[in-house]
């Protein structure tokens, strides 16, 4: 561990209360502000990598955590601020830091493998998918898409994808074993056991694919490295729940191919096989006002305009009008008086 609770991080602004999470890579704390919120950190662990692999991963951490920071989507984890140096006497080195938001509530792997009906897990599906929309947009694979990294929200039906640890551009910084390991097997498709296959929004269609298996079905899909060395069969998911429909059966069938050219190559091509319609990019409130207010402000120009034009009739008009008077006037006979007779 690499601070204790009771630590103050970046200059007093965060107070450590305790380890939320550790992986082979990173660890997670919560924290409290001055104010009492709580927050989440995130920093890289005690390295068990070489001392140059670990500084090519911190390099990588701090680079993806600022793309991540234009990853902004309500069912993307919000990042409260830059990322921070922190010393760490431990290493006798300093260590990027990520503050995020947290979040009430518990993560889908935490249900006791209960299976969720089609249309719940539709729609979790449907938000986690429009929130990678978003990532892969940003040219960044998220690489760990499981249960256990989305959170419901306390008391709400949203779901949040979290923990980006693992998210890279789809080069390899970092040895394919060290990828591979780091995440869950299950939910891991081939190429990250490989050097040869490049990462790319293909690999987080396999590992959503797996996850709606296991939230329709309450098992762990098979892993790919033993369909692939070992010739175990994917069992398809309506054998263990008869309920799922043929077209979410398929789906997730195709979404789960071993070999990447086989699957759908966009979360979005992978939705629209399962008959869902995704808003990757939801209205964004400021843009909508601004947009009104242009139409109002182009309303409103339109009134003065034609308020303008009146005015310009209507001078136009009295000067016109005694002139009009003044030659009727001219036009008009004199009237001859003839004296009467006597």
């Amino acid at each position: 561990m690499v601070w204790k609770p009771g630590d103050l991080l970046q200059g007093g602004k965060y107070k450590v209360e305790s380890v939320l999470g550790r992986g082979s890579f990173g660890i997670t704390y919560l924290v409290k502000d001055g104010k009492g919120d709580r927050a989440v950190i995130k920093t890289l662990d005690d390295p068990h990598l070489s001392t140059q692999a670990f500084k090519r991963l911190q390099s990588r951490f701090v680079t993806e955590a600022f793309k991540l920071a234009k990853c902004q989507h309500p069912h993307i984890v919000r990042l409260l601020a830059d990322p921070f140096q922190e010393p760490a006497a431990s290493q006798n080195l300093d260590l990027w830091c990520i503050a995020m938001e947290y979040i009430a509530g518990t993560t889908l792997e935490n249900r006791d493998n209960q299976i969720l009906s089609e249309s719940e897990a539709l729609n979790y599906i449907k938000q986690i998918g429009a929130a990678l929309i978003v990532v892969h947009q940003n040219q960044l694979v998220h690489n760990d898409v499981r249960p256990g990294n989305i959170m419901i929200r306390a008391g709400s039906a949203k779901a949040v994808l979290i923990d980006f640890g693992l998210a890279r551009e789809g080069d390899r910084t970092l040895s394919v074993n060290s990828v591979a390991t780091a995440t869950e097997p299950n939910y891991a498709p081939i190429e990250l056991y490989s050097d040869k296959i490049p990462l790319q929004p293909y690999t987080d269609v396999y590992s959503l694919a797996a996850t709606l298996y296991n939230l329709l079905t309450g098992k762990l899909p098979e892993t790919a490295q033993n369909r692939k060395l070992n010739n175990q069969p994917l069992i398809p998911p309506q054998q263990h729940n008869p309920q799922i429909s043929k077209k979410v059966n398929r789906a997730i069938l195709q979404g789960m191919e071993l070999d990447p050219e086989n699957r759908p190559q966009s979360v979005q091509e992978w939705l629209d096989a399962l008959g869902i319609a995704t808003d990757a990019n939801p209205p964004n409130p400021s843009v909508d006002l601004q947009t009104e207010l242009a139409h109002k402000g182009l309303r409103l120009n339109q009134i003065q305009v034609i308020i303008a034009l009146i005015g310009l009739i209507i001078a136009i008009l009295a000067t016109l009008l005694p002139l009009v008077q003044s030659n009727n006037n001219k036009n008009t006979p004199i009237p001859v008086i003839t004296p009467k007779p006597k």
